[in-house]
């Protein structure tokens, strides 16, 4: 089964959560035990041009990011990343390879989230945004928007992978 000890805790005091208002004993006493969320991001390349959606919502609202987005219990991390792209590209695709994964505690202002990365190839769809995001487009990999989370640094590592400019 697929819980997440913040939402029961939630339900248990009837207030938010937050350090102050849950100890570590507190939610232990609860087997509860705070961990980080599972996200996926994806890399496309399109004839030079990296794929990327401008945010709907907060946090980096109206900001530029790789898609992705959460995990879903019962997912593998390659499924969310396929669905994600789709949903918010209207891409359909395959994973061609892991770029890397990221854990930065503080990469998303949300909480801990860790993101695992992935490198796909286009099968089919077009570019249409949807669900979390406002706009999709490509972009010049070495002329890139402000981004989002840690997305610049992802993309400097894809670079690097690649043989490309950082």
């Amino acid at each position: 089964m697929c819980i997440c000890g913040k939402k029961i805790a939630l339900s248990l005091k009837r207030k938010r959560y937050s350090k102050k208002l849950f100890t570590h004993r507190m939610l232990k006493k609860y087997n509860l035990y705070p961990s980080p969320s599972l996200t996926v991001d994806g890399i496309i390349e399109i004839n030079n041009k990296i794929l990327l959606i401008k945010r709907k919502k907060h946090p980096f609202k109206d900001f530029w990011a790789l898609p992705g987005g959460f995990v879903e219990c019962g997912e593998t991390v390659e499924e969310a990343v396929i669905r994600e792209v789709e949903e918010e590209t209207g891409l359909k695709t395959k994973v061609k390879k892991l770029l890397g994964v990221y854990s930065n505690p503080n990469r998303d202002p949300r909480g801990h989230t860790i993101s695992v990365v992935f490198v796909l190839d286009v099968v089919g769809g077009e570019i249409l945004a949807g669900d979390d995001a406002k706009d999709a487009g490509l972009f010049d990999l070495n002329n890139l928007p402000k981004l989002a989370f840690d997305h610049e640094n992802i993309i400097k590592d894809y670079l690097k992978q690649i043989g490309g400019k950082t």
